[in-house]
């Protein structure tokens, strides 16, 4: 019954994405959405709260069974289990980059500040994309802890997102990598591919709300992206050509002098 039900709600949930999407494409980017694109939101945000619950319980069960907890699994049992935890790990993290872009549509959300090993987060965000994606991610994040005060949740859907675009768009065969780099300005974060790079009305059409470089994406846009990291005082630097592959800075800045930082 259970199963029955998260199946029905994953549905909605994509079809109510699907006409949120379609709704942003045909809009101007200054027009206020249409009755029909602020029901969609309504539906995903409402859904997308319902199926976490659910899904994360799936991811649970299916967790303890890849443990062989219960007893063990033949190669087959395992491939079945592996594939049920990663992709609903997949689909929670879709979630949760809807009710994330929801906070945004609605206001912006107080940031959560507590003190983040940015390459610590880095790894661990790279390490479940490698599981879930099956595909390579270079990680380059040696040295020390390299610790600011951030949303650790909102950076972590940025970079998961920032991934997500990278493979998606650079081509199969393209490698994708991360690098976390420590400097005086503060704490920067890099993704780079070396794919199918950008022109330059693609680079433009990078920031308009739901972009993401890639005519098939469904995470977060670059518009909320870049919300995140200005609220965070930070900015972002895009360095990109056609055929010649794309690097996506974040950069984090250090705290300002007394604490308060932007």
């Amino acid at each position: 019954m259970d199963a029955v039900l998260g199946a029905g709600l994953l549905g909605l949930l994509i079809g109510a994405a699907a006409g949120l999407l379609l709704g942003r494409a045909r809009r101007p980017a200054a027009a206020a959405p249409p009755p029909a694109v602020a029901a969609d939101r309504a539906v995903v945000r409402m859904l997308s709260h319902e199926i976490r619950t659910p899904l994360a319980l799936v991811r649970g069960a299916g967790e303890l069974l890849a443990e062989e907890s219960p007893g063990p699994l033949n190669r087959r049992q395992r491939s079945f289990v592996a594939t049920i935890v990663d992709n609903t790990t997949l689909v929670i993290g879709m979630a949760e980059g809807f009710l994330l872009e929801a906070r945004w549509d609605a206001g912006t959300p107080a940031l959560d500040r507590t003190a983040v090993d940015v390459r610590a987060l880095a790894r661990e965000t790279v390490l479940e994309l490698r599981r879930i994606r099956r595909r390579p991610v270079e990680l380059d994040s040696r040295g020390g802890p390299l610790v600011l005060e951030v949303d650790a949740g909102m950076i972590r859907q940025v970079l998961w997102n920032l991934l997500g675009n990278a493979i998606r768009h650079a081509g199969p065969e393209a490698r994708v990598s991360v690098r976390v780099d420590e400097t005086v300005e503060g704490a920067v974060i890099e993704v780079a591919d070396d794919g199918a790079g950008m022109d330059e009305q693609a680079r433009d059409a990078l920031f308009a709300p739901g972009g993401s470089g890639h005519p098939e994406g469904t995470g977060i846009g670059m518009d909320v992206i870049t919300r995140i990291v200005d609220a965070h005082g930070g900015r972002i630097v895009v360095d990109t050509l056609s055929r010649r592959g794309t690097r996506i800075m974040v950069v984090l800045p250090w705290p300002a002098p007394g604490g308060e930082e932007g």
